[in-house]
């Protein structure tokens, strides 16, 4: 037979409970005591609208104050205040709220209230062992009522002379809370979470919050100066940000803040916790909230300022709450639109911007595909020879408007890596109809890959110009002389190199330039990843298979032909060949210090040896005198 109870809780326990589980950092009380203050002047704001009562010029304000000798904490204020039955409802049931039974009232005109007045008070027992309520409703038919309570279930409640409106409370501060009894670490609390409260914030004769947050104000009537000192403000140290989204939502849910993309030079600038500080009606909750942003953009600096978010949010909420999830949905949208508002308003600056925070939004893209489809046109890349495009634009080029229909045709773009890829290559491809853009690996290495995995409908492939040589780049080879062998010059070229490099595959070509005399091809799979484990160890010891492409429209090259009229000789031939191997081999592996040193002492040789007027130095001898 099945039975229905009901849970009982004891309420004496229930002291012990929230001095030390309530909150995980007791200096929170402060924060939900001037919060409720603040709560109280907004209600009576809304009410004086409402019943018409008249508050005169009345200077509304929250004042704090430290005693050290009598060992208390006292925070007034001179809103609404309460009488007899509202403190008995509001303090003596324990997590009942009195902001949301305001709130279910006035549902039109409580949207700034910030929390609860109830289980947000009893934080105030986490340093306390006695705590005082006086109080005085706006009312002038009620009387002033005292509340006094020792953190045991049973409470005194007294009435009380006051002439003025509004509520004190005092905390008597614990011996083993006596830190809290220093004025500097009271006022380093309040100027942490209540800067930018509402109402007056005092300590002493000292104001809290002389500043409004800039959030609040409308974007259009704040000036870029504003909003690069507001950000040194909170975030001292730190250089001016590249750009901001200021922010303000009211559907699906209400928002405000503004977000900054900050200048980063070093690896902590990424990984630092203090970046996005989180909000509930501008009370302070916690720095270490980037879980509100996507992963990829968790390095963003900024203000979120929500009443959807509770005050007591812990990270576990946040990474599990849909509310959340579509926050964080929402501010990547903004972030993307405004890349592609700053790209259409002003391109040279966006492009010095560009320089710095490229791998951060290329990686942002790779991570998030939403991301990378809102702000692909964002993306630009450096072309060798033109202006700074996007890989739209690139293909438009190369392909024409309609290449997005053309399901058949393998697309390919064409890149370079400044400081490996040598320029006479570059230059020899500008002169073909596809363009060549700059890349910077490892980072466009998986972007590239990123891209060619989303448009594979495209048959998108990105191609480094030293992966492959086609046939656009390549000249009729000339009439070949062949000898009694049946050898034609390629064939005498090839052979004879291959007696001298034995590492590298070698193919011997006529290039449309005779700058070039060789040209080193890695197969771009190998290349790329190569490039994308660079950073594990020892992997940058890793040198896969490649070709050396030997152009025979070079003069030097030329000459390795063993019937060219000026035909290098076996020792210069070996000479030659190992050093410009090696020259085409720095951009692309570290060489061993043995190898660099005969670079520098062959190179001496090798011009003194091809050097037509060349004569070794005489021996110059002291001549004997003549014999007398």
């Amino acid at each position: 037979m099945s039975e229905k109870g009901t849970i009982e809780i004891h309420t004496r326990n229930i002291f012990p409970i929230i001095k030390k589980w309530l909150y995980s950092e007791r200096e929170i009380f402060l924060r939900e005591l001037v919060s409720n203050s603040m709560d109280a002047i907004t209600k009576l704001k809304i009410l004086a609208n409402r019943e018409n009562i008249q508050l005169g010029e009345e200077n509304f304000r929250v004042d704090v104050t430290v005693d050290k000798e009598q060992k208390t904490i006292t925070v007034s204020d001179n809103g609404i205040g309460m009488n007899a039955s509202e403190i008995k409802e509001y303090l003596a049931q324990i997590a009942f709220s009195g902001a949301e039974a305001f709130l279910e009232k006035y549902k039109t005109e409580g949207e700034a209230i910030i929390g609860h007045f109830g289980l947000g008070f009893y934080s105030a027992f986490m340093v306390s062992n006695k705590v005082t309520v006086e109080s005085k409703s706006y009312r002038e038919e009620d009387e002033g009522v005292r509340w006094t309570c020792d953190g045991e279930p049973e409470y005194e409640l007294e009435p009380l002379e006051m002439k003025q409106r509004g509520t004190t409370v005092t905390l008597h501060i614990s011996d083993e809370e006596a830190e809290f009894l220093d004025t500097w670490k009271i006022r380093d609390i309040l100027r942490r979470y209540c800067r930018f409260l509402p109402f007056e914030l005092h300590l002493g004769e000292e104001r809290i919050n002389p500043d409004p947050p800039l959030w609040t104000r409308v974007a259009g009537e704040i000036k870029e100066e504003e909003y690069e000192e507001f950000f040194t403000k909170m975030f001292p140290g730190d250089k001016k940000p590249h750009f901001w989204v200021h922010i303000n939502a009211d559907y699906p849910f209400k928002l405000q803040g503004i977000l900054y993309f900050p200048h980063l030079d070093r690896h902590d600038d990424i990984m630092r916790g203090d970046k996005l500080h989180l909000y509930c009606n501008r009370v302070f909750v916690s720095s270490e909230m980037n879980m509100l942003l996507p992963e990829a953009l968790s390095y963003l600096r900024g203000f979120i300022d929500s009443p959807d978010i509770p005050l007591n949010v812990s990270r576990s909420f946040l990474q599990s709450d849909h509310k959340v999830r579509k926050i964080a949905a929402f501010l990547t949208r903004k972030i993307a639109d405004r890349l592609m508002e700053m790209r259409g308003e002003n391109e040279e600056n966006y492009l010095k911007m560009w320089e710095n925070i490229n791998p951060y939004i290329k990686l942002a893209a790779m991570r998030d595909q939403k991301f990378s489809d809102r702000v692909e046109d964002a993306i630009v890349f450096e072309k060798s020879k033109g202006p700074w495009v996007s890989i739209d634009q690139l293909l438009t080029e190369a392909y024409g408007e309609g290449y997005k229909e053309d399901k058949e045709t393998e697309h390919h773009i064409y890149y370079a890596v400044p400081g490996e890829t040598i320029n006479s290559l570059i230059n020899l491809y500008n002169d073909t109809a596809h363009p060549v853009i700059k890349a910077e690996p490892p980072i466009d290495s998986h972007f590239f890959q990123h891209l060619e995995a989303h448009h594979v409908d495209l048959k998108l492939k990105f191609k480094r110009i030293d992966s492959e040589l086609g046939d656009e780049l390549l000249a009729e080879s000339p009439p070949q002389i062949v000898d009694q062998n049946g050898e034609t010059g390629k064939d005498r070229i090839k052979k004879r190199i291959e007696g001298i490099l034995t590492e590298p595959e070698i193919k011997v070509e006529w290039l449309k330039s005779n700058d070039i005399p060789l040209v080193l091809i890695f197969p771009e799979f190998e290349r790329r990843f190569r490039e994308m484990t660079s950073a594990m160890p020892n992997m940058d010891q890793m040198f896969g298979s490649h070709t050396a492409v030997i152009n025979g429209n070079h003069d030097l090259i030329k000459r390795l032909d063993t019937a060219h009229r000026e035909a290098l000789n076996d020792e210069q031939a070996a000479e030659v060949m190992t050093h410009i191997y090696n020259l085409a081999l720095l951009p692309h592996k570290k060489l061993e210090p043995q190898i660099l040193d005969d670079l520098f002492v062959k190179a001496g040789k090798l011009l003194a040896h091809l050097s037509g007027d060349f004569r070794p130095d005489p021996v110059i001898t002291p001549e004997e005198p003549e014999a007398e």
